[in-house]
C-alpha cells in the first residue's frame, strides 16, 4: 500500500520500483518473518502431484545454507541450547545418503479391500496376473489362508490356525484380525505362486450411549514416532518430511529435551508420566510379568473417555515394552500390531539391505510399511466418526545407524501425504517425534555429538478447527517452540488434551515431573532443567568446556571404579570382567552461563563429562559426574552413565537391559 502510493508520486518512478523491491526481499528474508506464527485462517491446500516433484527436486545442503542464521534452540537466561547446523565440514567428510529399495516388483496376487457398505473386507483374487503367473488360462489356482491369532501368555501368536479356502470376493469373518495367505497350483501344492500377510483394521461398531450435549471437540490424537532421530537429524537425513512438518499448522518443540537414556524410559515418560525407578517404587515392577497389564498408561484414560486404540511397533525383538521385559498378558490396546508382526518374521521370507541392521522386508513389503499402513487403515476407517488416539512406532531403518533415516526420506513422505489425503489432518492433532538422537556409531565421534543424542525431533500439528477454538492453546505452543521441554510435559499435554471433552473429569498429571504441565500452557522463561525433571547428564541447557590440562586426566578411572563396584553389587561380576581404562575421548567442565574459567582455576567441586575407551572390546562411555577436585572424590550414579557404541554382542550373558550398558561378559570377550 505505501510502496504504492510512494511510485504513484513519485518523479523518480522505476527508482522507487527497485527500491520497493528491494525493501520487499529484505523484509521476506528477515529471521522474525521467516519464523513467523502461523496465521489461524490459513487452510493448506496443496495438490500432491505438484508437492511431490517439488520435494524430489531439493537440494538438502543448498536448502539449509540458504536459510537465515540461527544460533539458538533455546535462548533465555537459565538455558541456552545451540542450534547445530545439520550439514557440518566434519560430517560431511563420511555421510552419505542412502538410496531407497523395494522389497519387490511384483503385484499383489490378492488384495484385502475394506468395503464401505458391509464394513468388512473382501479377498480379490487377481485371475489376470494367476494366468501369467501360471502361464494358463485353464490351469487352475487355490488360494487359502491361516488366521493370526494372539498368544497371551507370551504377547506372540499362537500357532496359526486351520486352512481355511476362498474363492473371490470371500468376505473376511469380523474376527479375523490378522491372517497369512497362500496361492497354489491346483495339481501341485509345493507351486507357491505368490504368499502374502495381513493385519486387518476390522470395524468396530459405536456403543449405544445415553443423549448428551457435548461442549467440546474431542480431537484425536495420532502419534508417529521414528526411533533414535534427534532434530538435527531429521533435517539431514529426511528434508523432504521435513520440509513437510514446516507447513501450517505445525509447530517444532526445539527446546524439547529427553529424560532417559534409550527407549523406554523416555517412552513411559510419554506414556505414563513415570520414569522405571519411580515406577517400580509407586506402582509395580516393570520387569515382573503383570506389571505393564496394570499400569496407567494413557491409553487407559482415553478408552474410559471413548477413544478408540491403536498401537503398532516394528522390530519386534527390541519392542519398548518387550525387550528384557515381560510385555504385556492382556492386549493394551483395541487394536495392537505385535502378534502379527511376529508371525509375519517367522513365516514369510525376510530379507536385510546391505546396510541394514535389522529386517528391512517381510515378504514382499518394507518392515515399516506394515506399521504404517496399519495406522492409515486405523485413521481411514474412523477419523471422521469418533475420537481416536494411536501410536505408530519405528526403529527398523534408523534404531542403528543415523544414515538410514535418509533411505526412508520419501517414502515416509508419501504415508504423510497420505494421511493429509485422508482427512486425518482436517481431524486430529498429530505428533511426529522420536525417543532420541543417535546413541552409537561415527557420529559420536563428532563435537555435536551430546546435542546430537540428546535432542529428539518433536512436532506438534494443530488443525485449523482447533486452532481456532483454542487460540490461546496455539499461542503458547507457538512460544514453546523455543522454550525448554521434556517429554512429561508430552503427557501432561495429552491428558490435557482428553479433558478437553470431559472437563469435569480430573486425571493424574506426570507423577515424576511436579512443575511439568500442558504444551497448551507458556512455559516459564526460567526454567532450567530440574524444573523439567531432566536430569544433569542429559541436560542441554548449560554450556561445558573442553579440558586440556593433565589433573582432568583423574576423572575417568574413578568413574570405571564406579562400574566395576557396580557390577559386584548387582551379583554380575562373576559373569562380566573387570574393566580397564585404554584411553580419555575428552573431560569437559560445566560453565555457567555469566562466567568465564580457564584452567589454571580451581574450582573444588563441580560437574564434569568424560568420554572414554576401557580395554575390553574398546568399549566406550559418556558420564556426567560431581568431581571434587581436593578429595579426588567422584560421584556419579552408574545408571545414568551411556554407552556410546554397539553393546549386543558384548553382554550376551546377561538378561539385565541395564546391566548390558556396562557388561562386557567374560565369554564374549575379544582378544
Amino acid at each position: 500500500m505505501y510502496c504504492g502510493s510512494f511510485v504513484a508520486h513519485s518523479h523518480f518512478k522505476w527508482l522507487a520500483i527497485w527500491l520497493c523491491i528491494v525493501l520487499l526481499i529484505i523484509y521476506m528474508h528477515s529471521p522474525e518473518n521467516f519464523y513467523k506464527p502461523t496465521k489461524l485462517m490459513y487452510k493448506q491446500s496443496v495438490n500432491k502431484n505438484v508437492f511431490k516433484n517439488e520435494m524430489e527436486s531439493i537440494d538438502e545442503v543448498a536448502i539449509f545454507n540458504k536459510r537465515p542464521v540461527q544460533k539458538y534452540y533455546v535462548k533465555t537466561k537459565v538455558c541456552k541450547i545451540p542450534y547445530i547446523p545439520p550439514f557440518t565440514e566434519d560430517l560431511m567428510k563420511f555421510y552419505k545418503p542412502k538410496t531407497f529399495e523395494t522389497c519387490s516388483n511384483e503385484t499383489d496376487l490378492v488384495q484385502a479391500n475394506f468395503d464401505e457398505d458391509s464394513k468388512s473386507y473382501r479377498l480379490y483374487i487377481n485371475e489376470t496376473l494367476a494366468a501369467q503367473k501360471l502361464n494358463s488360462t485353464e490351469v487352475k489356482l487355490n488360494c487359502y489362508y491361516e488366521e493370526i491369532t494372539r498368544y497371551a501368555e507370551h504377547d506372540s501368536y499362537n500357532d496359526p490356525l486351520p486352512r481355511i479356502y476362498f474363492s473371490q470376493g470371500y468376505e473376511v469373518p469380523l474376527h479375523v484380525q490378522g491372517m497369512m495367505i497362500h496361492c497354489y497350483e491346483a495339481a501341485n501344492e509345493t507351486n507357491i505362486v505368490q504368499s502374502d500377510a495381513y493385519a486387518f483394521i476390522q470395524y468396530k461398531p459405536m456403543a449405544e450411549k445415553p443423549q448428551k450435549v457435548e461442549t467440546n471437540r474431542q480431537p484425536s490424537v495420532i502419534m508417529f514416532g521414528i526411533d533414535s532421530t534427534s532434530r538435527i537429524n531429521v533435517r539431514r537425513t529426511m528434508p523432504q518430511v521435513f520440509k513437510f512438518l514446516r507447513g501450517p499448522g505445525w509447530y517444532e518443540m526445539q527446546g524439547y529435551n529427553k529424560v532417559g537414556d534409550n527407549t523406554f524410559p523416555n517412552l513411559m515418560a510419554i506414556l505414563s508420566g513415570y520414569l522405571p525407578d519411580s515406577a517400580k517404587a509407586h506402582v509395580c515392577d516393570t520387569s515382573e510379568k503383570y506389571c505393564f497389564d496394570r499400569f496407567p498408561f494413557i491409553w487407559k484414560h482415553l478408552k474410559a473417555a471413548g477413544y478408540l486404540t491403536a498401537y503398532a511397533e516394528d522390530s519386534w525383538s527390541i519392542n519398548t515394552f518387550n525387550y528384557v521385559k515381560p510385555g504385556f498378558v492382556e492386549q493394551p490396546t483395541d487394536y495392537y500390531f505385535r502378534p502379527f508382526l511376529r508371525a509375519f518374521d517367522a513365516k514369510l521370507d525376510t530379507w536385510k539391505c546391505a546396510e541394514c541392521s535389522w529386517t528391512y522386508c517381510m515378504g514382499r513389503r518394507l518392515q515399516t510399511s506394515y506399521i504404517y499402513d496399519y495406522g492409515r487403515d486405523f485413521t481411514r476407517r474412523y477419523i471422521k466418526e469418533r475420537p481416536i488416539w494411536g501410536l505408530f512406532w519405528t526403529s527398523s531403518f534408523s534404531h542403528d545407524d543415523y544414515s538410514m533415516p535418509s533411505k526412508m526420506d520419501k517414502h515416509i513422505l508419501e504415508y504423510l501425504l497420505d494421511f493429509k489425503k485422508d482427512g486425518v489432518l482436517d481431524e486430529s492433532i498429530v505428533i511426529f517425534f522420536s525417543d532420541h538422537g543417535a546413541r552409537y556409531g561415527r557420529i559420536m565421534d563428532l563435537d555435536s555429538a551430546f546435542l546430537e543424542e540428546r535432542l529428539p525431533m518433536m512436532f506438534i500439528y494443530l488443525p485449523t478447527w482447533f486452532r481456532e477454538q483454542y487460540p490461546e492453546f496455539a499461542d503458547a505452543l507457538y512460544i514453546n517452540q523455543h522454550r525448554l521441554s521434556s517429554n512429561f510435559d508430552l503427557h501432561n499435554t495429552l491428558i490435557h488434551i482428553l479433558q478437553l471433552g470431559r472437563p469435569s473429569e480430573a486425571l493424574p498429571l506426570a507423577h515424576d515431573c511436579p512443575k511439568c504441565h500442558s504444551l497448551f500452557y507458556p512455559i516459564d522463561e526460567q526454567r532450567r532443567c530440574v524444573d523439567a525433571a531432566i536430569s544433569e547428564h542429559y541436560c542441554t541447557c548449560e554450556p561445558y568446556k573442553r579440558l586440556h590440562a593433565k589433573w582432568a586426566d583423574r576423572i575417568a578411572p574413578r568413574v570405571i571404579e564406579h562400574i566395576n563396584d557396580y557390577l559386584w553389587a548387582r551379583n554380575f561380576s562373576s559373569l562380566c570382567v573387570n574393566l580397564t581404562l585404554h584411553y580419555i575421548h575428552k573431560t569437559e567442565m560445566k560453565m555457567s552461563l555469566d562466567r568465564d574459567f580457564f584452567e589454571n582455576d580451581i574450582i573444588e567441586e563441580t560437574v564434569y563429562r568424560t568420554k572414554f575407551k576401557v580395554m575390553q572390546n574398546s568399549a566406550d562411555f559418556y558420564a556426567t559426574v560431581l568431581y571434587n577436585n581436593v578429595t579426588d572424590q567422584v560421584t556419579v550414579d552408574v545408571e545414568t552413565i551411556s554407552r556410546t557404541n554397539s553393546y549386543d554382542k558384548d553382554s550376551t550373558c546377561l538378561n539385565d537391559k541395564l546391566g548390558k550398558l556396562y557388561c562386557i561378559c567374560m565369554k564374549d570377550l575379544r582378544s
